[in-house]
């Protein structure tokens, strides 16, 4: 073999290496469940008829339509990053499917083996609403308003992005920076690449608000602009990809029209009075006690809730900051968490529509059940001097509590642990046994739902001897107290999501972020088992690896008492007109109710609820 011919070899293994071959979609882990080819997703109805008006409604106003500067307030659906139906991306993400996008805009995708590129090639067949092809002109153009002009939090988006390679006439290399931590996020953070047309903004003020609707290329434009009050869509009849089998059986729906309340209570008067047409309630009093009228109870009206498949990661917590001596102390920390009655708060506020988080990871993959398991034992093992025995003999669920009168049970236990940590009762009040300080806990929030979420637990508290105060604070103050852990407990939501994030993990964990200001570590923790474990995620190549170092770390974090877990919604809540058809709801990995996208306008439907309402106001 010639020299020349080997080195030619050798060049082909080298390139075939940097890349896998050029796909119709990505996949976090493993293979894409669905080939090029098919018909359609398997959670879209392809005989799902086009047609009809939806109606919705939301409590607040918009002043901007323009989704890509930091000025006014956004109208919803124009957000490419939450689902804009105005724009089509480069990939959509998948509803059955952890980690997956297919092609939308690009006909292929090529990721390098180290994370360190992707390339991306256009459809050629894709076109803006007014009928001017999308080009590689306005991919360059985009990516150098998205780096100059662009709000910060698109900016931010593409921090890691250092170029853009043209590199081809349709097909184009984003080149991510050295610094950037190489895993498949950085493909995920691209796919919600929005190419803007360059034709259209030539004339117009790039980092400016506007009202004027925005020319886009997705499959609906908006029509109509009331400022503040309301907008419409109307489905584009040629839209590029109405015929493409990654959108076979969406966009059903001939009009979207988003309606805008200042007041919920008005709006839900209108709900009532069949104004508007769907709603999703997140207040589970409101679920439980705002919708019981006669269309109602006549079935017209539905109220249901679905367990979708999402993360809900911790959700709510009560945060117990470290950084305060008092809770230095694990014993004082579990105390303090037996003394929260949980099952009584979510019968008399939540209407039982709660559960308990007993994970950092609720719902996914990564949630801890049971006893460690061998896989989990082999990460943990090494640190087991550094752990709570509990880590390795015990269930991580917490005690369940009365839920009609006082945790009597679980606060006896508080009081042992609170004694064995040297602070005793003298007169009826919490000291500590060698200075005779009282033990003091202030709870700072802001919003009115924490307060009263804290009021029965502060009297808990109280019967202990512990001296608990809830300080309610103006949004202002609470920014600048959470920026310099002011605190010695607040209430915070925690996301941790079904693949995380690894600096969003750091900087909630690890012992890296607990003495920088403005961070998420809002309890403090500095443990150096947590950092590992941390690690151990955000350097998984497959789902098991991931899934058993967050289990690890989800017994570590639970097992130290950092936090007081709260509950997370039991499903979502819909309440709607009954005049739609919808494919089957809560399916594995399905985080969304797939409306309006994957809904449809049934019109047999509509004229039983005209017949119903009519025979409601003749009664």
């Amino acid at each position: 073999m010639s020299i020349y011919l080997r080195i030619c070899l050798s060049l082909l293994v080298c390139s075939s290496s940097l890349a896998s071959e050029p796909k119709h979609g990505f996949a976090y882990f493993g293979k894409l469940k669905y080939d090029k080819d098919i018909t359609h997703f398997g959670f879209a109805n392809p005989d799902a008829p086009k047609g009809g008006t939806v109606r919705l409604a939301e409590v607040l106003t918009f002043n901007n339509l323009h989704a890509f500067v930091d000025k006014g307030t956004l109208a919803v659906n124009v957000e490419p990053r939450l689902g804009a139906i105005i724009y089509d991306p480069l990939m959509k993400g998948s509803e059955d499917e952890l980690g997956a996008y297919y092609c939308r805009l690009c006909e292929t995708v090529e990721v390098a083996d180290d994370y360190s590129w992707v390339e991306y090639t256009l459809r050629q067949n894709a076109y803006w609403h007014d009928g001017e092809p999308i080009t590689m002109a306005d991919v360059l153009w985009t990516f150098d308003m998205y780096k100059t002009k662009a709000s910060m939090t698109w900016r931010a988006a593409f921090r890691d992005v250092e170029r853009l390679e043209q590199t081809g006439p349709w097909s184009f290399k984003l080149h991510f920076t050295p610094t950037s931590e190489k895993s498949g996020h950085l493909i995920i953070q691209t796919a919600v690449f929005t190419p803007l047309p360059k034709h259209y903004w030539k004339d117009r003020k790039f980092d400016a608000t506007t009202l004027e609707p925005p020319l886009g290329s997705g499959p609906y434009k908006i029509v109509e602009v009331d400022p503040g009050h309301k907008v419409s869509f109307e489905r584009v009849k040629d839209y590029w990809a109405r015929d493409l089998n990654f959108t076979r059986g969406m966009y059903n729906f001939d009009r979207i029209e988003s309606n805008y309340y200042f007041d919920k209570s008005v709006m839900l008067q209108a709900l009532r009075a069949d104004l508007f047409d769907f709603y999703r309630e997140q207040d589970e009093t409101f679920f439980h006690t705002a919708y019981d009228f006669d269309a109602s109870r006549a079935g017209l009206f539905l109220r249901e809730t679905y367990e979708m498949g999402v993360s809900y990661g911790m959700h709510y917590g009560i945060v117990l900051n470290q950084r305060r001596e008092i809770f230095e102390d694990i014993r004082v920390r579990e105390a303090v968490t037996l003394a929260y009655n949980f099952e009584w708060a979510n019968r008399v506020y939540y209407h039982g529509g709660l559960a308990r988080n007993n994970s950092y990871f609720m719902r996914s993959g990564l949630q801890a059940k049971g006893l460690p398991s061998n896989a989990e034992l082999a990460l943990l093992e090494p640190y087991r001097d550094q752990l709570p025995a509990r880590v390795f003999t015990d269930p991580v669920d917490l005690p369940k509590n009365e839920s009609s009168g006082r945790n009597r049970d679980t606060l006896l236990r508080a009081h042992e642990l609170l004694c064995e940590a040297g602070w005793v009762i003298r007169d009826f009040v919490r000291v500590n046994e060698k200075t005779g300080e009282p033990l003091t806990i202030d709870f700072v929030v802001s919003l009115n739902l924490y307060e009263r979420s804290l009021t029965p637990f502060v009297e808990n508290l109280k019967r202990l001897g512990i001296h608990a105060v809830i300080r309610k604070v103006e949004n202002n103050l609470m920014v600048n107290r959470l920026r310099s852990y002011d605190y010695d407990a607040t209430i915070r939501k925690f996301y941790t999501y079904l693949i995380p994030f690894p600096y969003r993990m750091r900087q909630q964990f690890t012992s890296q972020y607990a003495d920088t200001k403005n961070m998420l570590n809002y309890a403090g923790i500095k443990n150096p088992v947590v950092d590992i474990l941390v690690e151990k995620i955000a350097e998984s190549r497959t789902e098991e690896a991931m899934n058993t170092a967050g289990r690890a770390l989800d017994r570590t974090l639970l097992w130290n008492f950092y936090l007081i877990p709260d509950g997370h919604p039991v499903g979502r809540h819909l309440l709607y007109w009954d005049r739609f058809g919808h494919p089957p709801i809560g399916k594995e990995h399905i985080n969304w109710t797939g409306f309006p996208q994957l809904w449809w306008f049934d019109e047999y439907k509509d004229a039983r609820i005209k017949t119903g309402l009519a025979k409601l106001n003749k009664q």
